[in-house]
Protein backbone atom coordinates (compact mmCIF):
# COMPACT_ATOMS: atom_id res chain seq x y z
CA UNK A 1 0.00 0.00 0.00
CA UNK A 2 1.26 3.50 -0.56
CA UNK A 3 -0.12 6.58 -0.42
CA UNK A 4 0.57 10.41 -1.63
CA UNK A 5 1.25 13.10 1.27
CA UNK A 6 1.09 16.69 0.63
CA UNK A 7 4.29 18.37 -1.00
CA UNK A 8 5.18 20.50 1.86
CA UNK A 9 7.99 19.78 3.65
CA UNK A 10 7.24 17.70 6.87
CA UNK A 11 8.30 19.22 10.15
CA UNK A 12 9.73 16.99 12.97
CA UNK A 13 12.84 15.72 10.64
CA UNK A 14 10.46 13.45 9.16
CA UNK A 15 11.03 10.96 11.99
CA UNK A 16 7.35 9.76 11.52
CA UNK A 17 4.57 9.52 8.61
CA UNK A 18 2.61 12.94 7.75
CA UNK A 19 -1.36 13.54 8.46
CA UNK A 20 -2.07 13.35 4.65
CA UNK A 21 -0.22 9.32 4.86
CA UNK A 22 -1.69 8.30 7.79
CA UNK A 23 -5.20 9.34 6.07
CA UNK A 24 -4.13 7.39 3.22
CA UNK A 25 -2.99 4.80 5.43
CA UNK A 26 -6.55 4.24 7.35
CA UNK A 27 -8.39 4.43 4.29
CA UNK A 28 -6.44 1.48 2.47
CA UNK A 29 -5.75 -0.29 5.86
CA UNK A 30 -9.44 -0.37 6.43
CA UNK A 31 -10.56 -1.37 2.99
CA UNK A 32 -8.58 -4.43 3.38
CA UNK A 33 -9.71 -5.84 6.56
CA UNK A 34 -13.11 -5.02 5.15
CA UNK A 35 -11.99 -7.17 1.51
CA UNK A 36 -10.92 -10.22 4.18
CA UNK A 37 -14.13 -9.83 6.14
CA UNK A 38 -16.42 -10.06 2.96
CA UNK A 39 -14.45 -12.65 1.19
CA UNK A 40 -14.73 -14.46 4.30
CA UNK A 41 -18.90 -14.11 4.65
CA UNK A 42 -18.81 -15.04 0.94
CA UNK A 43 -16.94 -18.24 1.05
CA UNK A 44 -13.75 -17.17 -1.12
CA UNK A 45 -10.62 -17.34 -0.27
CA UNK A 46 -8.17 -14.72 -1.33
CA UNK A 47 -4.95 -14.99 -2.93
CA UNK A 48 -3.90 -11.57 -2.75
CA UNK A 49 -5.05 -8.16 -1.76
CA UNK A 50 -3.09 -4.91 -3.63
CA UNK A 51 -4.23 -1.66 -2.42
CA UNK A 52 -2.76 2.03 -3.84
CA UNK A 53 -4.45 5.13 -1.93
CA UNK A 54 -3.50 8.65 -3.32
CA UNK A 55 -5.03 11.74 -1.56
CA UNK A 56 -4.47 15.24 -3.47
CA UNK A 57 -4.42 18.10 -1.38
CA UNK A 58 -4.89 21.61 -2.00
CA UNK A 59 -4.83 25.45 -0.44
CA UNK A 60 -3.19 26.98 1.91
CA UNK A 61 -4.04 25.44 4.47
CA UNK A 62 -3.63 22.26 2.80
CA UNK A 63 -7.05 20.39 2.54
CA UNK A 64 -7.52 17.13 1.15
CA UNK A 65 -9.38 17.62 -1.88
CA UNK A 66 -9.74 13.99 -3.17
CA UNK A 67 -8.44 10.04 -2.52
CA UNK A 68 -8.68 7.39 -5.01
CA UNK A 69 -7.90 3.92 -4.39
CA UNK A 70 -6.84 1.40 -7.11
CA UNK A 71 -7.74 -2.21 -5.55
CA UNK A 72 -6.28 -5.43 -7.19
CA UNK A 73 -7.77 -8.35 -5.62
CA UNK A 74 -7.12 -12.35 -6.88
CA UNK A 75 -9.04 -15.34 -5.44
CA UNK A 76 -7.43 -18.86 -4.62
CA UNK A 77 -11.20 -19.77 -6.98
CA UNK A 78 -10.66 -18.09 -10.20
CA UNK A 79 -14.08 -18.62 -10.58
CA UNK A 80 -14.65 -16.21 -7.43
CA UNK A 81 -16.94 -13.46 -7.84
CA UNK A 82 -13.98 -11.20 -6.46
CA UNK A 83 -16.01 -7.95 -8.21
CA UNK A 84 -18.94 -9.06 -5.87
CA UNK A 85 -15.83 -8.96 -2.56
CA UNK A 86 -15.14 -5.66 -3.66
CA UNK A 87 -18.77 -3.72 -4.32
CA UNK A 88 -19.63 -5.36 -1.07
CA UNK A 89 -16.33 -3.93 1.62
CA UNK A 90 -16.79 -0.41 -0.37
CA UNK A 91 -20.30 -0.36 0.74
CA UNK A 92 -19.27 -0.96 4.22
CA UNK A 93 -16.23 0.19 4.97
CA UNK A 94 -16.31 2.74 7.53
CA UNK A 95 -13.68 5.32 7.22
CA UNK A 96 -14.09 6.02 3.15
CA UNK A 97 -17.16 6.12 4.12
CA UNK A 98 -17.02 8.43 6.91
CA UNK A 99 -14.30 10.68 4.89
CA UNK A 100 -16.38 10.70 1.99
CA UNK A 101 -19.74 12.19 3.80
CA UNK A 102 -17.90 14.25 6.13
CA UNK A 103 -17.33 13.60 9.87
CA UNK A 104 -17.37 16.31 12.35
CA UNK A 105 -14.18 16.38 14.34
CA UNK A 106 -14.79 18.53 17.49
CA UNK A 107 -11.30 19.91 19.23
CA UNK A 108 -11.38 20.37 22.83
CA UNK A 109 -8.55 22.57 24.51
CA UNK A 110 -5.86 25.25 24.74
Amino acid sequence: MSSIAPTAEPAGWALGLMGGQLLALAIGGCFCNDLQYVAHDMGVRLASIEVDVMVAFEGSPLLATQASMHVAVTAADKSADVDGVIRRAKEISSVSNSVRRGVPIHIVGG
